[in-house]
């Protein structure tokens, strides 16, 4: 089972995220993974036209898509936009998402906090709880900010409250989720919750610099990529795709 995960487009009105997002499109129509879930922030600054050139890309996909918001995106404009090209959304509430797909079940949790820039797993809880309590198979968990610290403090600012809450919850359960799989970063990095792997996308727009214990801002080398992890006999891998400068960028 290969699950895609796209994150943080930002694309804007200088076109060069949506060029990399077309080259990611074209390699997933070739490679065909089963499902591609998008971990938010799709645009920047409520750039309306945007969602719709994103949704249109997005639609050249043969197989299931999967969307969640991330803390810069306007999640109205997010759905009415995307309404126009597609019915992926949900019309009110949450975005969160819950699918089986061929023995694996995945879940996506909106922790977008309305009118703030910072995320917050604990309104969700209930239902997440609720949604994992019959899961008999492997599962994944996918957000948009990590449930922890990751040590840039930009970022850290706004990131995702209440990670501790998550694990207490997810530790009731007789199933743990075989990894959270989250965005925000704009680099890949991993760490745990508790006993869970936690692991955050690459962005297709460039990556940021790694602003660690007051380090220098270097330059970035990092190119801009996703994610592909593959489920099999219970277990995962997950594989970083990055995107070539020469094709993907201005």
């Amino acid at each position: 089972m290969l699950i895609a995960q796209i994150s943080d487009i930002h694309a804007g009105p200088d076109l060069s995220s949506l060029r990399t997002l077309e080259w990611a499109i074209g390699w997933l129509r070739s490679f065909r993974p089963d499902v591609l879930v998008v971990t938010g922030d799709l645009v920047d600054d409520e750039w309306r036209q945007g969602y719709r050139l994103v949704a249109e890309s997005l639609r050249l996909l043969d197989f299931p898509v999967y969307l969640l918001p991330g803390n810069g995106d306007d999640v109205q404009l997010m759905r009415s936009e995307f309404a126009a090209v597609d019915t992926w959304i949900k019309a009110t509430g949450p975005m969160h998402f819950r699918v089986a797909v061929d023995g694996l079940a995945l879940f996506g949790v909106d922790v977008t906090v309305a009118g703030q820039s910072h995320g917050d797993v604990l309104p969700h809880l209930p239902w997440l709880m609720s949604a994992l309590a019959d899961v008999t198979t492997p599962a994944l968990l996918f957000m948009h900010q990590p449930p922890f610290a990751i040590g840039i403090e930009a970022l850290d600012r706004v990131g995702c409250r209440n990670g501790s809450a998550l694990l207490s919850t997810l530790e009731t359960i007789h199933r743990l989720p075989l990894a959270i799989l989250c965005g925000h970063v704009h680099r890949p990095a991993f760490g745990r919750l508790g006993i869970i792997p936690v692991q955050t996308c690459g962005s297709l727009c460039p990556p940021n610099p790694l602003l660690l214990e007051g380090r220098t801002d270097l330059p970035v080398i990092d190119a801009p990529s996703f994610l592909v992890h593959e489920v099999s006999d219970g277990g995962l891998v997950s594989h970083v795709v990055s995107i070539p400068a020469s094709d993907g960028r201005a």
